[in-house]
């Protein structure tokens, strides 16, 4: 034999396609069960729907004069107003605006009670299914909680509320124990002493009496997390100061008001931000009005008093230029000693905004000092009329500029207008977010694609049964005399005569594959001690005798006198081929009850005899080793060219070593794909362990397609038909 060749085992693409198509039916039935659940699932899981707002957050002044320009570059206020949108203080008060702290849900029948439930349509109750009973809902039921008071040790615990005749309803606790009884627009309390107080007020139900709601009292904390949860902000562009707001939900109403509510207190609390901020800066204004104008009332009074006693004094052109100087670095030192302030309230000391407003009041007041050095040159009358006079002018501006700021701050105040505005206002998709048709098929489909291909590598890698000539003969050492292609019906069912593939299917492939195994047998005759053939199988299903009958019927077609002997006389049912009963038989002739003319079949088929096994007898070990046996083959060989024995299973029972004993050529028959390696080698082990020498093997049942090489190891080609 000539070794196969190094890379014989490895697949190339047209190996892995013809894996698949070999598993085609288990790769369409795994898709088809992947589009089956994707199709419950769409049937059965809650939508969710999307409500969308738009809004816009303008970039406020700063009120920092000349400043501002330094903020050009300041970074989008968008971060941190969706920081605030997303805020508990914000959500909370959404919450419980809305009243989103109390969840009421009907008890749908499992699985495909919610999607019966939502295809009703209409306000009356939809009708209880044959299959189906009255404590579910089926579709209509409504429970509308205006107020739901429980203690803290069972929130967020579900509570049961059943409903009863005439509006009436129990609330029952998570271990069903009542907890109080009331009736549909009044408020029900728990009776005094119970171990729980709590407080129900439902203004609608509508239900059949048996139905059961889920009603759950969710914490504040719960509430405002589930709404971090669901709501999405992002900002369209960067700098642009649009944010985008989304809210997801299984009821689409209802997250189209929770949307509207949160962008409204947001633009509320917009508003209170800045009038806060407003108030704040008027209280400091207002504190600081008094003592200016009590420092202009004592300015005015200096200088009134001095012209009193000294008279009047002209002042020359440069003291005067000296003095308008003066009072104008003064004007400017009061003006970013303002701005200094509002800054500290908002940056730190080390912010460029402060360090900047610092350094220039440095540089103002050093202007202020060389003037007043100047005016310490000048005559005395001189000098003290021009500082009094400079101090009243600057007393009168800083006094007359924080009386205007503090007038329009409260102006600001009591008319403050936000800088964020509702663009587009929320509104919920008409068709739900998900799950939606496209992609739940999409995703079933190349679901179902990647297990059934996974599934069908799967099998091939485990398969345990040998597949592969090769790998038989190089790990047995022993000959693979044919590879037989499964045939299109191989044993018997029920009551029904089995047909001879050999007969009615001439040219079949297996057939064919039958006269290469007669050609290979003949060679091995010429050198064999007797014309008897003995054909086993490893374990039960190996197809010993669809080979054995086909064989023999391909023998005769040869020109051979050929008689086929069913020695399974455990289970034998080569009988049915030839005859309706099964005796006469072996078991007879070695009996002795019946001569061996009487038993065989002469004309079974052309130059075809057939010895069937007879009544199935309690010993039939016995019978093949005893002595009559012995010359019952003696005599069969010499009558005979080729005398075929089919005989059970070697692994099951020892028939098979002591009719093989006798013969000239012994072949093992093993099943592809079903048989292992090992179960092999134990089974020709076993056989000549019993001095019954194996000359050959014959794998059975190869796929029979012709992309069945990649799963077998087999070239199998269809020789032309007539047609």
């Amino acid at each position: 034999m000539m070794p196969p060749p190094e890379n014989e085992d490895e697949l190339g693409l047209g190996g892995y396609l013809a894996i698949l198509f070999e598993r085609r039916q288990a790769i369409a039935t795994t898709l088809a069960l992947a589009l089956v659940v994707g199709g419950l699932y769409l049937l059965t899981a809650t939508p969710i729907y999307r409500a969308n707002a738009v809004l816009r957050i303008e970039q406020k002044a700063s009120g920092l004069g000349q400043l501002d320009e330094l903020l050009s570059d300041a970074p989008s206020v968008a971060a941190t107003e969706m920081e605030v949108l997303n805020s508990r203080a914000l959500l909370g008060r959404v919450a419980d605006s809305l009243r989103l702290g109390v969840s009421a849900d009907p008890r749908y029948f499992p699985v495909l009670g919610a999607a019966l439930a939502r295809a009703h349509e209409g306000p009356d109750l939809a009708p209880v299914p044959w299959w189906g009973r009255e404590s579910y809902a089926w579709g209509g039921e409504r429970l509308q909680v205006e107020r739901l008071n429980v203690p803290e040790a069972l929130e967020d615990l579900p509570l049961t509320l059943v409903v009863e005749a005439s509006g009436a309803y129990t609330l029952l606790d998570p271990d069903a124990v009542e907890l109080l009884h009331g009736k549909a627009g009044t408020v029900a309390t728990t009776p005094p002493g119970a171990a729980h107080e709590v407080e129900l007020n439902v203004t609608e139900l509508h239900a059949r009496p048996g139905t059961r709601f889920r009603v759950i009292r969710h914490s504040r904390a719960a509430v405002v997390e589930m709404l971090q949860r669901t709501l999405r902000l992002s900002e369209k562009g960067v700098g642009t100061g649009v944010l985008n707001l989304t809210l997801e939900g299984p009821d689409p109403r209802v997250a189209t008001e929770t949307l509207k509510a949160i962008a409204e207190a947001y633009v509320l609390s917009n508003v209170e931000r800045r009038s806060e901020e407003a108030g704040r800066t008027l209280t400091f204004l207002d504190s600081q009005l008094p003592g200016l104008r009590q420092g202009l009332d004592q300015a005015e009074v200096a200088l009134r008093d001095y012209r009193m006693g000294k008279g009047s004094v002209d002042l020359g052109m440069e003291v005067q230029a000296i003095l308008n100087r003066s009072v104008e670095l003064e004007k400017s030192i009061s003006e970013l000693s303002l701005e200094r302030s509002e800054l500290r309230q908002r940056f730190t000391r080390h912010h460029p905004l402060l360090v900047a407003t610092g350094s220039k009041l440095a540089r103002l007041r050093a202007e202020r000092n060389e003037l007043t050095t100047q005016l310490k040159g000048m005559p005395s009358a001189e000098l003290v009329s021009a500082q009094l006079t400079r101090d009243v002018k600057v007393a009168n501006e800083l006094y007359l500029q924080l009386n205007n700021k503090a007038q329009e701050y409260r102006v600001l105040k009591s008319s403050t207008i936000t800088n964020a505005r509702i663009i587009d206002a929320p509104v919920a998709k008409r068709l739900p977010v998900r799950p939606t048709k496209p992609d739940v098929l999409a995703v079933s489909l190349v679901l179902g694609l990647a297990l059934g291909v996974a599934f069908a590598f799967t099998q091939q890698a485990l398969q345990a049964g040998v597949t592969s000539p090769a790998a038989l003969e190089k790990a047995l050492a022993k000959p693979v005399f044919a590879s037989l292609p499964l045939g299109p019906d191989r044993s018997p069912r029920g009551g029904a005569r089995p047909s001879i593939l050999a007969r009615i299917r001439p040219r079949d492939r297996t057939t064919e594959s039958v006269r290469g195994l007669r050609t290979r047998l003949q060679l091995a005759l010429k050198d064999a001690p007797s014309p008897v053939v003995a054909l086993t199988g490893t374990s039960p299903g190996a197809g010993t005798s669809f080979v054995a009958l086909n064989l023999a019927w391909a023998l005769a077609e040869s020109g051979r006198r050929v008689l086929l002997v069913d020695a399974n006389l455990r289970e034998g049912w080569l009988h049915r081929c030839f005859r309706d009963t099964r005796a006469p038989g072996l078991s007879e002739v070695l009996s002795g009850t019946l001569p061996l003319e009487q038993a065989v079949v002469e004309e079974a088929g052309p130059r075809l005899a057939f010895l069937g096994s007879g009544e199935l007898p309690p010993d039939p070990a016995e019978l093949l080793s005893s002595d009559r046996f012995t010359a019952l083959v003696a005599h069969l060989a010499g009558r005979y060219d080729v005398v075929v024995f089919d005989t059970p299973s070697i692994l099951a029972v020892t028939d098979a070593a002591l009719v093989s004993r006798h013969a000239g050529v012994s072949l093992a028959v093993v099943r592809s794909g079903v048989h292992p390696l090992r179960e092999v080698a134990a089974a020709l082990h076993q056989l000549e362990q019993n001095g019954v020498p194996v000359q050959g093997v014959v794998l059975n049942g190869v796929p029979r397609s012709r992309s069945g090489r990649a799963v077998s190891g087999i070239y199998q080609y269809d020789y032309p038909s007539e047609d």
